[in-house]
C-alpha cells in the first residue's frame, strides 16, 4: 500500500451471503497487502434479520473471534447494518449480543421497494427517479436519527445502478438541499461518512460519494471519514483505498478515523 496508515473498513467474507473467501483469507490478504488497520464487516440486512441473518451475525462473530493475527494489520471486528430503519430492534440485538468496534450503516432498499441492485431506471421518467432519491436520502436521514452505527456507507449506493450500469444520468445539484442536510446531520450526530471505493472500478468510475460531495461534506464541517473496499473476495481487498485517501486529502482532509469498540481513532492521511 501507498500509504502508511492505510485501513480498509468495508469488506465481506464467505459469512455474507455474496462474499466468497473465508475470514480468515481475508485476513491474510490484508497482512500481505501491508494495511495498518483490517475491519472486517460481513452483511446483517436488519429487515431480513430474523428469517436468515440473526443466525448468520452468530456464525460471522464466532469466525471472527477465533482469526489470529501474528503479524500485519490491526484486526477490528465489525458489521454492516442494512436497513436499519425498517426493523431497527435487529440494530440494537445485534449491537448489544456481540462486543464490535465498528459497525457501518447502509441502505441498499428504501422501505417496501426492491434493492437498487434490482430496479431498473432505464424506463423510469427523470421525475420519478428523482422521487426515488428523494425518499432514498428521506430513509438516510431517518436512519442518522435512529443512530446504532458508525459510519454511513457508500451514501450514493443508487448511482451505482442508475448512472453506472443502466447509463441514465443523475443532476445531484437537484439534490444539493438533502445532501447538505444528510452532512449536517451525519456531523450533529458525530457519525462518520464512509467512503467506499468500489465504484473506481466499475461503470460509475467514482468512490461513492464522488470527490465533488466529499468537498462538500468538508467544507460543512464534517471531519470523521472512513475507507472501505467493499470488498467481496481477496482479489478486491484495499482495491482503490490508496485513490480513496488520495482524493481525501484533496478535498482537505489530514486525517481519517477508524473505530475500536465504537470509538473514532483518528489517524494520519499519509
Amino acid at each position: 500500500m501507498k500509504h502508511k496508515y492505510a485501513a480498509d473498513c468495508h469488506n465481506h467474507s464467505n459469512c455474507s451471503p455474496d462474499g466468497e473467501h473465508s475470514p480468515q483469507a481475508m485476513a491474510d490478504r490484508a497482512a500481505a497487502l501491508g494495511l495498518r488497520v483490517y475491519t472486517l464487516t460481513d452483511h446483517c440486512e436488519c429487515n431480513e434479520y430474523e428469517e436468515k441473518y440473526r443466525d448468520r451475525a452468530a456464525a460471522a462473530w464466532e469466525e471472527m473471534e477465533k482469526l489470529r493475527l501474528p503479524q500485519g494489520p490491526e484486526f477490528l471486528k465489525g458489521i454492516e447494518l442494512g436497513q436499519l430503519t425498517q426493523n431497527p430492534g435487529a440494530a440494537r440485538e445485534v449491537l448489544a449480543t456481540y462486543a464490535y468496534d465498528f459497525a457501518i450503516g447502509s441502505l441498499h432498499n428504501i422501505r417496501d421497494r426492491q434493492d437498487f441492485y434490482y430496479m431498473d431506471c432505464r424506463e423510469k421518467s427523470r421525475e420519478e427517479i428523482a422521487g426515488l432519491l428523494d425518499e432514498y436520502w428521506d430513509e438516510v436521514l431517518e436512519m442518522i436519527d435512529c443512530g446504532s452505527f458508525d459510519s454511513l456507507g457508500h451514501l450514493t449506493y443508487p448511482l451505482r445502478y442508475i448512472q453506472g450500469e443502466q447509463g441514465v444520468q443523475v443532476d445531484l445539484e437537484r439534490h444539493s438541499d438533502k445532501l447538505d442536510r444528510i452532512f449536517r446531520s451525519l456531523i450533529d450526530h458525530e457519525k462518520a461518512l464512509e467512503v467506499n471505493s468500489s465504484g473506481i472500478f466499475g461503470k460509475l468510475g467514482e468512490t461513492m460519494p464522488g470527490p465533488g460531495l466529499l468537498r462538500r461534506y468538508y467544507e460543512l464541517g464534517g471531519r470523521l471519514l472512513t475507507f472501505g473496499s467493499d470488498a467481496h473476495c481477496t482479489e478486491s481487498l484495499a482495491q482503490g483505498i490508496d485513490s480513496a485517501m488520495d482524493m481525501a486529502r484533496e478535498a482537505g482532509f489530514t486525517q481519517f478515523t477508524v473505530y475500536r469498540q465504537h470509538r473514532p481513532v483518528m489517524l494520519p492521511l499519509e
